[in-house]
């Protein structure tokens, strides 16, 4: 008959909380504290190779995890000393840890494309202006709206040092549903629920300030009458990597300073919108894309588009000098690095205030009612008040309309930029001419005003010994249709075509409406069988 030995292999155990408490156990030995129903194993002794003598605790089901959250050490402490000494690292709980990042579902916001108005609010307003916190610096956290779409039926408010992120536009989408404006900027009197902006009160001291908005999309699907984002005396804050996306369309109504997809506002020369940098924004489908009337100063758009609008940016549409927050209208604001495409009227028009720069942007198709750029309408640029300028700007408008043989008559040449400015092309002409013996059409520029312009030149031929570097003065009278040229040069080679070469200049109406509106440069060149190329550089006072 077979006998059957049955084992049973038990582990040491006992009680944690009771006589001695929780023993030593060798080197690889389990203990089960019976009562706290914990796990424990020995970790040997040093000369076995352990790094210190003691007990191993085992997680289990019964472990309360937060219990031990306490001991978050940045990287383990195994390449950054966190605390005092290498050994004695900076340990923290879960919840600290968890709560360095606010994100929006912390507050029930998704994102999954439902309503979340009042939730959103309720997350800005507890976080920038709640009575408990406001003015404590540890309070100006970040609010984290992760990628989706974010509903919203009513305008949301932005009280001081409000700072939220998103995960850059096109993948955070805040879509405004209804008639309203869905950002409007408004000062530190707000408290949690409040419906009013409080305008009148706003001071230096409580005016929005330190604002930070970044990384996000806001669809506006309504037209007339509302704004992407409504800044009323915001100062020294920064938007940057945002897409303003509106309804509006080229060959529709603009709404003048009705709709826009920013608009600046101040309560006075002194409460203003001052110092704010807009960087990497996308403005696209609105009546016009940045307007102001009031005395806003110092604010900044750099690396951005502006695209499918009726206007671009407007200062000082509807400014009445004298008037409250009206002194100068808006002043020493700048435009750099951006594009302007597809705007039906001008690009950038300051009507009034000083000061105003647009610098290396480049304009396509902007002016033309949504026509192509041989049938302009509007000046690119409009500068109708002194001390405006544009610097290293680049229009397509003036190779087709200035050099192109298929325009180089009957297409009215309308300025890249009307008004009163001094400022250089950045297009150089390039042209090629042979053997003129009569004079003939070579290029054209604007003649809207009284203007003089200065046209660096060189002439190389390709055929005979001459070259010659030259200065081009125009004066224009449009009151009297006359011009005057003067021609300094200096010139290398053979003397015999050293006076071979002859520019002229007449204004020509060109559309056949009584006005002549553009300068044509003719030139003569009585050099038998010459080829060569002529290369200008234009400079403009008007």
């Amino acid at each position: 008959m077979a006998i059957v030995s049955i084992s049973r292999i038990q582990i040491r155990r006992g009680k944690k909380n009771a006589g001695s408490g929780l023993p030593q156990l060798a080197g690889g030995e389990f203990g089960w504290a019976v009562d706290s129903q914990e796990l424990y194993l020995g970790n040997g002794s040093v000369s076995e190779g352990a790094p210190n003598v003691g007990n191993t605790k085992v997680l289990t089901e019964h472990d309360n995890l937060f219990q031990l959250s306490n001991q978050y050490i940045y990287l383990n402490g195994s390449t950054v000393q966190t605390g005092t000494t290498a050994l004695n690292h900076t340990k923290r709980d879960l919840q600290s840890r968890l709560d360095d990042i606010v994100s929006a579902r912390s507050f029930g916001i998704t994102g999954d494309g439902t309503d979340v108005t009042d939730a959103l609010q309720r997350a800005v307003d507890q976080l920038f202006c709640n009575p408990a916190t406001v003015g404590n610096e540890t309070s100006r956290v970040t609010l984290h709206l992760h990628a989706g779409v974010y509903v919203i039926n009513g305008t949301l408010h932005l009280p001081p040092f409000t700072n939220i992120a998103g995960d850059g536009s096109d993948k955070t989408v805040i879509k405004q549903n209804g008639s309203f404006t869905t950002l409007v900027a408004v000062n530190g009197i707000r408290v949690p629920g409040d419906s009013s902006t409080h305008f009148a009160q706003t001071t230096t001291l409580n005016q929005p300030r330190h604002i930070s908005i970044k990384g996000l999309t806001i669809e506006h699907t309504t037209s007339h009458a509302y704004f992407g984002m409504q800044l009323d005396n915001v100062t020294n804050s920064i938007f940057s990597d945002i897409k303003l996306k509106g309804p509006w369309t080229t060959g529709t109504a603009i709404q003048n300073g009705a709709e826009a997809g920013i608009k600046l506002t101040s309560l006075s020369s002194v409460v203003t919108s001052s110092n704010n940098n807009f960087n990497k924004f996308y403005i696209d489908g609105w009546s016009n894309g940045v307007i102001s009337d009031n005395d806003i100063v110092n604010n900044t758009f750099t690396n951005s588009i502006f695209e499918n609008l009726g206007y671009g940016v407007v200062w000082g549409r509807g400014t009445n000098l004298g008037n409250v927050a009206m002194a100068t209208g808006p002043i020493n604001n700048t435009i750099t690095n951006s594009r302007f495409a597809n705007i039906d009227k001008n690009g950038y028009w300051v009507k009034e205030g000083y000061g105003n720069v647009s610098a290396n942007n480049s304009y396509a198709l902007v002016g033309n009612d949504g026509g192509a750029e041989n049938g302009p309408v509007s000046g690119v640029i409009k500068f109708e008040s002194k001390n405006n300028s544009s610097h290293a700007d680049h229009f397509t408008r003036t190779k087709v309309l200035s050099s192109d043989t298929a325009n180089l008559s009957n297409v009215a040449y309308i300025p890249e930029i009307e008004g009163k400015f001094a400022g250089t092309f950045s297009y150089t002409f390039d042209a090629s001419v042979g053997y003129v013996p009569t004079t003939q059409r070579l290029f054209r520029l604007p003649a809207d005003s009284n203007k003089k312009y200065k046209i660096d030149y060189t002439y190389l031929s390709n055929t005979v010994n001459a070259t010659r570097h030259g200065e081009l003065n125009v004066m224009l009278n449009i009151a009297q249709g006359t011009t005057k040229i003067a021609d300094e040069y200096n010139y290398d080679g053979d003397v015999a075509y050293q006076t071979n070469l002859e520019f002229t200049t007449a204004l020509s109406d060109e559309n056949g409406d009584a006005t002549k509106e553009t300068l044509v440069f003719y030139v003569k060149n009585t050099t038998a069988g010459d080829n060569a190329g002529l290369l200008f550089h234009v400079s403009v006072l008007s």
